[in-house]
């Protein structure tokens, strides 16, 4: 669970959330006492507003709202809240009359009074406090750790590049250090790769004075070649506290995928991942199972209108059946809406491409807001698919992926699923490359995969669908 909680929990997040949903819980409580003085019957508001909180924070979360590529870009900020806060009231209103139809009787008129103004009242003070966090955590650099680099050639530059970009402010680059290859050409290379930061360079016998001078958290050792490691220097570095890092742990950790242009089969060997066991098998059956459920159960008055629109606008079958590979390579037949013509494929099978003419009217519609994929729920409990998992892809693109993407064949050592860990961090592809970045993405799945990594992919979905990100 520690591993869990390192890999995919963001502190500078948790802070944010438990700033925000401290100022909520203030709010409603606040609201309550007026409203109360008002003449409005509101007992047990502190538990009222606790619910109304955690509530909020589901679906804050839901929607991106704490997503580092959000929380530090106001506008971000602003879009994602005018869309959460109307599904906050949905979902509490919803929670509310559950509760009363449990408890046999209807909830008081005043608690949705309470949930509707105190929300209202804290749209202004999430805006004021997410712009006192940017500030803090953008410019004053708070809660990103500081990070030494040792190597200065292409790995060095694209850990470079990643802490540069919006998405990823969890570290800083303070430094690299450049090793003495012996060798002109090397040389030549590794200062061209990264001759944007020459001012960062640190020798290797300086390594443990400059990351204790500089506060340094972490030595991330990139190098290509191990000759010339500052080994005792390292050691040294440990012995002040300071975390020593391969190359390849590291971009896991802070990308979310595994690097595969210069992965060594050495690395996934020895590193942690790839847990499978019965307890594990048996928990995830049981998720997917009771996901689906609600999944078919909640979006029927979504389902039966779109079956009824398809079978009126062109002559064919309601579902579409393609086969597709699964677990340990064996093949079944995905169950989705039928978007396209009937002779869509008659020329043979290719990838959607945008703006695809062989999409019907209300098929760009389900497509676009993935509608046409949820009867897969059903290939759900069938036991073929899972909720959570790579995407599963036709047989005839497999044979070709597998030939050219290293690893490929690996993300079939889990079921598929209706949605991924690459879905929500990579749009839409249809080229050989965008399968190459979805694979990183898989293989990180694959590797770490658990219930929780499930639940935040599950999470994370909703904000796929209320952007339409990259459906086709």
């Amino acid at each position: 669970m520690l591993r869990f909680f390192r890999h995919y929990v963001d502190i500078p997040a948790i802070v944010l959330v438990a700033c925000e949903m401290a100022i909520l819980f203030s709010v409603l409580h606040a609201t309550a006492d007026i409203l109360r003085s008002l003449g409005f019957d509101i007992r047990a508001d502190a538990s009222a507003a606790l619910l109304m909180t955690l509530t909020a924070a589901a679906g804050m979360t839901s929607v991106g709202l704490y997503n580092r590529e959000h929380f530090v870009h106001m506008r971000h900020t602003i879009a994602r809240a005018v869309v959460a806060l109307p599904l906050i009231v949905l979902c509490i209103a919803a929670v509310l009359g559950g509760y009363g139809w449990l408890a046999g009787d209807a909830p008081p008129i005043p608690y949705y009074l309470l949930c509707a103004a105190g929300l209202s009242a804290f749209f202004p003070l999430l805006l004021m406090a997410r712009e006192i966090f940017i500030r803090v955590i953008d410019h004053l650099g708070a809660f990103r750790r500081r990070v030494v680099v040792i190597g200065s050639g292409a790995r060095a530059a694209k850990i470079d590049k990643l802490s540069r970009e919006l998405k990823d402010r969890s570290f800083t680059v303070v430094g690299f250090i450049h090793l003495d290859r012996g060798g002109e050409q090397a040389q030549d290379s590794e200062r061209r790769a990264s001759n944007r930061r020459q001012d960062y360079l640190v020798a290797p016998e300086n390594v443990v004075d400059f990351c204790i001078s500089n506060n340094v958290e972490e030595v991330v050792v990139a190098a290509t070649e191990r000759r010339g490691l500052p080994v005792h220097q390292l050691l040294a570095c440990k012995m002040h506290g300071i975390r020593v890092t391969e190359h390849h742990s590291f971009w896991e950790r802070e990308s979310g995928q595994v690097d595969l242009t210069d992965i060594r089969p050495s690395w996934l060997l020895f590193s942690d991942g790839f847990s499978k066991g019965f307890t594990r098998a048996v928990l995830k059956r049981v998720f997917d199972v009771v996901v689906a459920l609600v999944v078919l159960l909640l979006t029927l008055p979504l389902t039966i209108p779109t079956a009824i629109l398809i079978m009126l606008e062109s002559p064919g079958p309601v579902f579409y059946r393609q086969e597709r590979v699964g677990l340990h390579g064996r093949r079944f037949m995905i169950l989705k809406f039928r978007s396209m013509r009937v002779d869509a494929e008659k020329d043979g099978p290719r990838w959607a491409a945008k703006n695809d003419s062989r999409v019907t009217r209300i098929g760009a519609f389900i497509r676009k807001v993935r509608i046409d994929e949820i009867p897969q729920v059903i290939n759900v409990l069938k036991g073929d698919m899972s909720v959570v998992g790579p995407r599963p892809e036709r047989p005839v693109f497999v044979e070709s992926l597998a030939q050219a993407i290293p690893y490929y064949n690996d993300r079939h050592t889990v079921k598929p699923g209706i949605t991924g860990w690459a879905q929500i961090n990579y749009p839409y592809g249809a080229t050989e490359e965008d399968a190459r970045m979805k694979m990183a993405y898989d293989l990180y799945y694959v590797k770490n995969h658990s219930l929780f990594l499930d639940n935040i992919i599950l999470l994370q979905t909703v904000k796929v669908l209320l952007w339409n990100d990259g459906a086709r």
